[in-house]
């Protein structure tokens, strides 16, 4: 078994995160993630909670991404709902193999609402970046279908009432999200529910469906 890189590696890379998060306080997080423990190493101005030790394991990207020097931009959204615009910094040990990464990840969300009401009153298109940069379609959709409740209620998903959380399912009901293996975990994730919450509303919405077509 190889022997483990010393963490302290990654320690420069410490004062720069935090010099990023400072600049840019209160909007932006910046990570450091050691990929070798994967844990994260420093968190500075912790926006989605995380603290130093938690896994990094649902931030790792695929080999084939860490064989680049930068990632991104791209998009994803935060624990709360909230949108974020992020990059990451690939940092290599002396063999050039992916040691750890650094995050910079800002938080777009009161942006887009400016955006989105000013594009409301001049037509402007929408912003051609992806909504998930590392995701298949059915993600995209699903974010794209959740973002746009979001933005049309004016509160995160986490936040709905029973009605307008039921709302929010019947649309990706709709969309045929949950028909996707392995979905509803991802789903009830985003919402912020629990998968028996989930599936008890989506029961209640073809009860009310198959009501409606007797």
């Amino acid at each position: 078994m190889p022997k483990r890189p010393d963490a302290a590696a990654l320690a420069p890379y410490f004062p720069v995160a935090d010099a990023v998060a400072a600049l840019f306080r209160p909007h932006v997080e910046v990570v450091v993630h050691d990929l070798v423990a994967m844990k994260i190493a420093h968190i500075a101005n912790a926006l989605s909670k995380r603290k130093v030790g938690d896994s990094s394991s649902d931030d790792r990207f695929p080999d084939h991404a860490l064989a680049q020097p930068v990632i991104g931009p791209y998009r994803k959204a935060n624990t709360d709902g909230r949108h974020m615009r992020c990059i990451t910094v690939v940092i290599r040990d002396e063999k050039e193999r992916p040691r750890g990464m650094l995050c910079i990840n800002f938080d777009v969300t009161m942006l887009e609402r400016v955006r989105d009401s000013l594009g409301t009153l001049a037509f402007l298109p929408a912003s051609p970046e992806p909504e998930n940069f590392f995701h298949d379609s059915w993600r995209q959709v699903l974010e794209q279908i959740v973002s746009g409740h979001e933005a049309e209620l004016g509160m995160s998903a986490r936040a709905l009432d029973a009605a307008a959380r039921r709302e929010l399912i019947a649309r990706l009901h709709a969309a045929r999200i949950l028909d996707i293996r392995n979905a509803a975990p991802v789903v009830a994730a985003r919402l912020g529910i629990s998968r028996a919450l989930l599936y008890k509303h989506l029961k209640e919405i073809r009860s009310m469906q198959q009501d409606a077509g007797d």
